[in-house]
């Protein structure tokens, strides 16, 4: 006997979720995607707390050299209403300095104040960065009930983040020569600023870290489709990395003793790594930390976000915005 199909067939596999071709919602397949935003380093040097990160005169005197940018483009692909994979590469720059707390650091009570023990510690921290990542991209509003719900055939939709990232950093710090008044940017890790694979007898040194690490990333954000093909939005992302020296900074100081001794044929690469292990004496002259004092926090990896516009371009679109069609 032939199986008579109904009404009520037909509209079940219209909105079944195999179907590549979904009514009303964005289509089953591949969109390309830009990016570009602000950056911001979490890591030792810096300010403690997020509020001071942006609220501090030397910050807000001069936003623009505070400020640091990225960039990069992505491959998009939907697999269902609501849930989408992204493979993209970024390439930008992270920035942080401990001359954020001055501010701060003028009004502390005690020396043991943190912004005082920060700002007097005055490092900075400069790197390029290159990064790859592959993320999740999980929209609430179109996933639930996307079959007849109102909310999911909304152009603006939130949505959420969640994947990995691979990035390639090289750390580098402003040396000062007060003689000449020359400033310029040396690279730091070759400098081995915290005694990294160093060895003298009865002391034990980190290992050297590497310029490649990785991250968890998590994210949230929104995009408003504003025609058959584009839609623009806007995006936070947090990475939380598996190195604490994305800013040179994680453990103690060391003897300059040891700077010497390592570069003994190098006399003038000693000097600078002892410059530029403790600049401390920048701010007050003739200071130095004691070996053993804590430079940074070895107990908590380094962070970075961004905060980006977004643009996404569908590769396959339908005769008609689905919003205007039901």
């Amino acid at each position: 006997m032939a199986t008579i199909h109904t009404r009520s067939d037909a509209q079940q596999h219209e909105y079944d979720f195999g179907n590549p071709d979904i009514p009303y919602i964005e289509q089953r397949g591949f969109s390309l995607g830009l990016n570009f935003g602000q950056t911001d380093l979490w890591g030792d040097v810096g300010t403690k707390s997020v509020l001071d990160h942006y609220n501090n005169s030397v910050y807000k005197d001069d936003i623009f050299k505070n400020m640091r940018f990225m960039g990069g483009m992505f491959v998009r692909y939907t697999y269902v209403p609501g849930i989408s994979f992204r493979l993209g590469v970024n390439y930008g720059a992270l920035y942080a300095t401990d001359q954020w707390n001055q501010e701060k650091a003028l009004k502390a009570k005690t020396v043991a104040d943190d912004a005082y023990q920060r700002y007097v510690r005055n490092l900075d921290i400069k790197t390029n960065l290159w990064e790859s990542n592959l993320l999740v991209e999980f929209a609430p509003l179109r996933i639930s009930n996307w079959e007849f719900g109102k909310l999911a055939k909304m152009r603006f939709q939130p949505y959420l983040l969640a994947g990995v990232s691979g990035f390639y950093f090289n750390p580098r710090g402003t040396f000062k020569d007060f003689e000449t008044g020359r400033e310029v940017e040396v690279d730091l890790k070759p400098l081995h600023t915290e005694g990294q694979n160093f060895s003298a007898p009865g002391t034990t040194f980190p290992k050297n870290y590497s310029n490649f690490s990785w991250a968890a990333v998590g994210g949230i954000g929104f995009k408003f489709d504003i025609g058959k093909g584009l839609a623009l939005g806007l995006e936070y992302q947090l990475r939380f990395t598996f190195t604490d020296y994305l800013d040179d900074v994680s453990g103690k100081y060391v003897d300059p003793l040891n700077f010497q001794v390592a570069y003994l044929n190098q006399p003038g690469k000693g000097n600078l790594a002892t410059k530029m292990a403790d600049r401390s004496g920048e701010i007050m002259p003739g200071y130095k930390h004691q070996a053993g004092e804590f430079r940074g926090d070895p107990n908590n990896k380094d962070k970075f976000s961004s905060i980006s516009l977004m643009f996404f371009w569908k590769i396959k679109k339908r005769a008609s915005p689905w919003w205007s069609t039901y």
